[in-house]
């Protein structure tokens, strides 16, 4: 009776302890839940932090003043790649959120559910795509929308399509920098002697009238560039300019202005395979601030591909074949104006002369040719199915595009003729490329889609210029190219074989293995009489 008492006694007081301990685990599961509410904890292992908001989106989401509201017309039962999409974009919607202090606001509305909603989204700018859908062995079209509308103080701004692989974090802080910006800074683009007009350039003026006003710049011979222009765009000009003009310019930066020089040393005419190098007075300029570019033209072993006729069997046919005179450049600086870009496509770019900077200047090489590029100068070839050796990549990283920051000196500071009020910049920066081709779409009926890369490189010397440097590392972010390393002939060939002999050779030596492996287990088993 005892022990009966004294085993009921204990099974009590193990229910009590077990019901303690489930109260227990409640409570803290219960205290955790509400702490989770307050503070949420996301982990970015991504190789640089893409889906972490950077100092500058926090900036931005905390000096909203009045409400942005966000509307995101997005499809509904869309492929896995583009519900990622959705999913990317409302965490990053939720972040900005969180640090507007409730002043962003956003929602999601499917343009499919009626004909009244798909009108209110192609009313406000969104455009519907067509998908192919794949569903059981079939594929079938989907009309389909994913697209973004933010809207603050009655003004609104859309992006008609969100662009898988894209920086979610930089459309959304680009979006609402644009609508909430007060006060445009103002870009000059000269014109006038052949540079290609606005409308030729279609992708880096979307870009940059984003946050900036673009307004041409013209009649030099008789005016000054206006003061209140943050900075000069002089891209590609194929005339030269006159002597007033390029004072005019010169006065511009010794009074603290900034440009960007994107201009061709050497004329290509590819139709007869032939270049001559060209002089619009342009480089008088540079000369004269120690960052000239040469009359040549970069040939490099990391090229793009062209199409090229050729005459096969009577046939004419088109065939791809790599351009060493369109490099695809990969190798650039940590400067805020590079530092985040993968592959820029030049077009015939010639090399900058570094070599004359002075102590009161600050040199930074921003892009450079690869460790198998040469220099083509005097006689150009510009035949794409010339024979290419070795010989013609026999030199490594030339100098494609500089930022140079510092005092600069006149260009006419001791010229006789002419009287210039200022003979020395006191803080000023230019930066200089090789070639003016590299952000022009060409004509509308022939305009070409260019490389992400290349606007960005334009749009963050202008963003660096205007000393606005917040959304550069965001622009930089996306998804683009990942090109493979460029392997001489020898290794090339020598990875061919390996791949070809390698599985053999690992087959018959794991077949070789076992073959010894048996002999001394069966030679074992021997000497033990089994």
């Amino acid at each position: 009776m005892n022990n009966t008492s004294t085993i009921f006694a204990g099974f009590l007081k193990n229910r009590k302890e077990a019901g303690i301990q489930l109260l227990l685990i409640v409570g803290i599961a219960v205290a955790a839940n509400v702490l989770a509410e307050e503070l949420v904890v996301r982990l970015d292992l991504t190789e640089n932090n893409r889906y972490t908001l950077s100092q500058a989106s926090i900036d931005i989401a905390e000096s909203l003043e009045d409400p942005v509201t966000v509307t995101a017309y997005f499809s509904e039962n869309m492929p896995p790649n583009l519900n990622r999409v959705r999913s990317e974009l409302l965490n990053f919607l939720e972040e900005f959120r969180a640090y507007s202090d409730d002043n962003l606001e956003y929602k999601f509305v499917n343009p499919n559910k009626d004909q009244a909603t798909e009108q209110e989204a192609q009313q406000a700018g969104v455009r519907p795509v067509t998908l192919d859908i794949r569903e059981q062995d079939q594929v079938s079209q989907k009309r389909a929308y994913l697209g973004v509308v933010f809207s603050y103080r009655g003004q609104q701004e859309a992006v008609p399509f969100v662009q898988p692989g894209g920086s979610m974090e930089y459309t959304i802080a680009s979006k609402i920098k644009q609508l909430t910006i007060e006060d445009k800074p103002r870009i000059g683009l000269l014109q006038g002697h052949g540079e290609p007009p606005r409308q030729q350039m279609q992708q880096l003026v979307g870009e940059l009238e984003q946050r900036y006003e673009l307004v041409e710049v013209s009649g030099l011979d008789t005016t000054s560039v206006p003061a209140d222009i943050e900075s000069l765009l002089i891209i590609k000009p194929e005339q030269e300019l006159s002597q007033n003009e390029l004072v005019a310019i010169d006065q511009y930066l010794m009074s603290g202005g900034h440009a960007v020089f994107a201009v061709n040393r050497v004329r290509t005419m590819m139709q007869r395979g032939m270049a001559m190098p060209q002089n619009t007075g342009v480089n008088r300029l540079l000369a004269a601030y120690n960052i000239p570019v040469q009359p040549n033209l970069i040939r490099d072993a990391s090229a793009s591909a062209i199409q090229v006729q050729q005459n096969l069997g009577g046939f004419q046919v088109m065939n791809n074949v790599q351009y060493p005179y369109i490099p695809q450049v990969t190798t650039f600086s940590d400067h805020p104006v590079s530092a985040g870009l993968e592959s820029v496509m030049f077009q015939f770019v010639s090399s900058l002369d570094t070599a004359r900077i002075d102590s009161v200047q600050s040199l930074s090489v921003l892009a450079s040719s690869s460790e198998r590029s040469g220099v083509a100068q005097g006689r150009f070839n510009l035949n794409p199915r010339q024979n290419w050796t070795e010989r013609d990549f026999m030199q490594s990283h030339l100098p494609l595009a500089a930022a140079v920051e510092g005092t600069f000196r006149s260009a006419f500071a001791e010229v006789d003729s002419v009287d210039v009020p200022l003979r020395e910049s006191t803080n000023s920066a230019i930066i200089v490329i090789g070639d003016g081709d590299f952000v022009i779409n060409g004509p509308q009926q022939r305009s070409q889609q260019l490389p992400a890369d290349n606007i960005s490189l334009m749009v963050n010397s202008v963003d660096w210029l205007a000393d606005d440097t917040g959304l550069i590392d965001l622009r930089t972010q996306q998804v683009t190219d990942r090109s493979l390393m460029q392997l001489s002939d020898r290794t090339k060939t020598m990875l061919k074989y390996l791949n070809l002999f390698l599985p053999i050779l690992l087959i018959l030596g794991y077949g070789f293995f076992r073959y010894q492996r048996r002999r001394t287990r069966r030679r074992k088993w021997i000497e033990e009489g089994i």
